[in-house]
């Protein structure tokens, strides 16, 4: 501090830093693997931003998401034993599946309504309200636990799943 060539030095870096050089700009451009990565980071954030200010899609997946024992991803699907299995959750979870109120919205079927005539067919309605299987949900109901009849633990706790399975099967109501 206070000496002569520290300020100068100090003085000449500042302009330095805050002018233009006169040598050409960088040419070249950057490596392979950090533009990947920024695309990649990019993606990533338009996907999230999607995910969380979209409210036209994804209901269903969305709200069983929200609770935090609920697995997704690899941490779920590789503990299902099986391909169908593993087709028939996500089918669930997302509401991409064969129950009324899907294939009414793309014209497959006239109504929307369950056969059991107590409301619309949806995956909640099927997993925990349709009279038609009240007494395979009961069997279910008593494995799991009443509370843990919830959609999002019934698709999505990996304890769970193997009796949602097994309440599945036995609806026949998701067999091709």
């Amino acid at each position: 501090m206070d000496i002569d060539r520290n300020e100068r030095a100090d003085t000449e870096a500042k302009h330095a830093a805050t002018t233009r050089t006169a040598s050409p700009p960088f040419k070249y451009l950057p490596l392979r693997s950090s533009r990947t990565q920024h695309i990649k980071s990019m993606a990533k954030e338009q996907w999230n931003k999607d995910w969380t200010e979209n409210s036209k899609t994804a209901h269903q997946l969305r709200r069983a998401l929200r609770d935090p024992s609920v697995k997704s991803g690899r941490k779920l699907y590789n503990n299902l034993p099986n391909r169908r299995a593993c087709a028939q959750i996500v089918q669930l979870r997302t509401g991409h599946c064969g129950l009324n109120s899907y294939l009414h919205r793309f014209g497959k079927i006239d109504s929307p309504l369950c056969e059991c005539g107590h409301g619309t067919e949806t995956v909640e309605h099927f997993l925990l309200e349709c009279q038609n299987y009240k007494e395979v949900r009961k069997r279910l109901r008593n494995k799991v636990g009443f509370g843990r009849m919830k959609v999002a633990k019934l698709l999505g706790d990996i304890k769970i799943l193997e009796h949602t399975l097994e309440y599945i099967k036995a609806t026949k109501r998701m067999e091709v």
